[in-house]
């Protein structure tokens, strides 16, 4: 099963990149599931597929605004905005993938931030205000 999901991840990456590296990729994402998981290893190969993607191919926005969107939705999002002089960041996570935003918070946190937890069944949104 592990195997099967990890492959199909593989498919985020450029068929030339697949057709290159897929055997080392996938080996290597199944080495490093046996110490953090299967999960953690599937977002990692679908997030450097998309980087990869990115890196390579500019053609336009709409290549750009669904991999973008599709990114989001795997692995969680970080949005900036100005609230007067106020600087707001936002990150969602969901599974294994929320250790990270965790972090993320604690240090915005102990920097001086006020950070505020939301939680839904399906995910976890940190708001972290600095004013």
């Amino acid at each position: 099963m592990s195997r099967r999901l990890l492959a199909g991840c593989l498919l985020a990456y450029p068929r030339s990149r697949r057709e290159r590296d897929g055997a080392y990729l996938l080996d290597l994402a199944r080495e490093l599931a046996e110490e953090s998981g299967t999960t953690r290893q599937a977002l990692s190969l679908v997030r450097g597929g998309f980087a990869e993607r990115l890196r390579g191919r500019r053609r336009g926005p709409m290549l750009l605004a669904g991999a973008v969107a599709t990114a989001i939705v795997a692995v969680g999002g970080v949005a900036v905005a100005a609230e007067g002089s106020a600087e707001v960041e936002v990150q969602s996570c969901a599974g294994a993938a929320c250790s990270s935003v965790e972090t993320w918070a604690a240090d915005r946190e102990r920097a001086g931030w006020r950070c505020d937890r939301t939680s839904s069944p399906v995910d976890v949104s940190w708001q972290c205000t600095r004013s």
